[in-house]
């Protein structure tokens, strides 16, 4: 019964104030009505049945409760500015139509005239002022009536009525009351349509942020993939070509010369061992654990399993690398175990020639062999697989804002100059 009583109870309210502002809209009727209904029962309106000037405004402030909740439920807050001014002039028919009946005589004394700048300022709201200035004007126009009557008979001016001049004055009170009251909920709801906005444009941005993280999320795997590929290309895909031209050249000096084959033999077990160092290197940089990498002696171990009577190789190396950042380092290591790498598969050299030069703002790398050389319009063609080397060369110069270059010709041999900036991050901070 009690859920019963409530539910109902709440339907009413729904209905008579679905907004904070109509419960003041309401008020302001029963305020009037009540006012009207003392009035009339007093003996002010002594012209006018106050039975039937009572049911003419209750009727009146019916209508006006039933326009504002379907303008409400049907159009809401924000209604096209044609429909609500032929609202507003609805609303203003039945005012005046209403306060011919309140027994004053003339409309412009009626309380129920006071709807028409409530609601006209609650509408325009920045229009406020203009209204307020024509009853003001209005209202003015009154009192000049009245200085014309004192003129007119200035030799015994009457006193005129302090009831009407009273009623004059609350009036205007009261007009400037209800403006800036309606003046204050427009703001409040004009804060409040804002506050809405924000709340859909953050609620946008929050899923633009997921969006982006998901893209992030996508992106740091596809780099992470790719760096995985580098090292393990740069890392085991090196060792492996050194260790399979030691064991070709041991099969192919096995029935010839057999010491020749014991060494190829040895260098391959030699290069399967710093193969395995490599990868436990790699392991601990990915983990977040690198150790101390030196260039000059990384290079030296990468030169020494190569040289042999069919290649020899000058290494020379210039300069401090202690302030350089382990990245560059690296990077620079990874491009020689790359250029070295395609030399023993593709150029049948003789000779090399590798220059390192530690300055003070970058180092470079060079390295120039005397092999068969190729085309380097080839380099274009990045489906080719003996490519991805250098693919993952550019992609490690790319990280640390490097640079690097190629020259070959048939026949003329191939030159490589890789340029890495001594601390890539400050670069990136600048």
């Amino acid at each position: 019964m009690t859920e019963k009583l409530f539910s109902k109870t709440a339907w009413w309210r729904q209905w008579l104030m679905p907004r904070p502002i109509d419960g003041l809209a309401a008020i302001f009727y029963a305020g009037v009505l009540i006012v009207y209904s003392y009035m009339a029962f007093s003996g002010y309106y002594a012209e006018v049945n106050p039975w039937v000037g009572g049911t003419v405004m209750a009727v009146a402030i019916a209508l006006l409760i039933v326009i504002d909740r379907l303008e409400y439920r049907h159009l809401g807050e924000r209604s096209p500015w044609p429909t609500t001014l032929a609202l507003l002039l609805v609303r203003m028919v039945i005012i005046f139509a209403a306060s011919l009946s309140d027994g004053l005589g003339f409309v412009y004394r009626s309380l129920f005239l006071l709807l028409i700048p409530f609601s006209f300022f609650l509408l325009a709201g920045s229009s406020y002022g203009l209204s307020g200035m024509i009853w003001t004007i209005y209202l003015m126009g009154r009192w000049g009536d009245t200085i014309r009557e004192l003129s007119h008979n200035a030799s015994s001016p009457p006193q005129p009525p302090p009831g009407p001049r009273i009623f004059d004055l609350a009036f205007f009170l009261t007009l400037a009351f209800i403006a800036s009251i309606a003046y204050l909920i427009r703001q409040e709801r004009t804060s409040r349509f804002r506050a809405e906005q924000l709340l859909g444009e953050l609620e946008t941005s929050h899923r633009q942020l997921q969006n982006y993280a998901e893209q992030v999320a996508e992106l740091a795997t596809t780099e992470e993939r790719n760096r995985l590929a580098r090292e393990i290309h740069d890392s085991l895909g090196h060792y492996m070509t050194v260790i399979n031209v030691q064991l070709e050249k041991a099969i192919a000096f096995k029935m010839r010369d057999e010491r020749a084959a014991d060494e190829a033999l040895k260098n391959a077990k030699n290069l399967a061992s710093e193969a395995l160092k490599d990868i436990r290197r790699s392991v601990g940089t990915l983990r977040g654990a690198p150790e101390k990498f030196s260039l000059a002696q990384a290079i030296a171990g990468l030169v020494g399993p190569l040289e042999s009577s069919q290649m020899t190789i000058d290494l020379q190396i210039e300069g401090d690398e202690a302030d350089f950042s382990r990245q560059s380092l690296l990077t620079l290591y990874r491009a020689a175990q790359e250029g070295l790498t395609n030399i023993q598969k593709h150029a049948q050299a003789s000779h090399v020639t590798i220059n390192i030069k530690l300055e003070d703002q970058q180092a470079s790398l060079s390295i120039v062999d005397n092999g068969q050389g190729f085309n380097p319009a080839s380099l274009n063609e990045s489906k080719q697989e003996s490519h991805y080397g250098l693919q993952g060369i550019r992609e490690r110069l790319e990280l640390v804002r490097g640079s690097f270059k190629v020259e070959s010709a048939p026949d003329r041999g191939t030159s490589l100059l890789v340029t890495v900036p001594k601390n890539p991050l400050a670069l990136m901070g600048g």
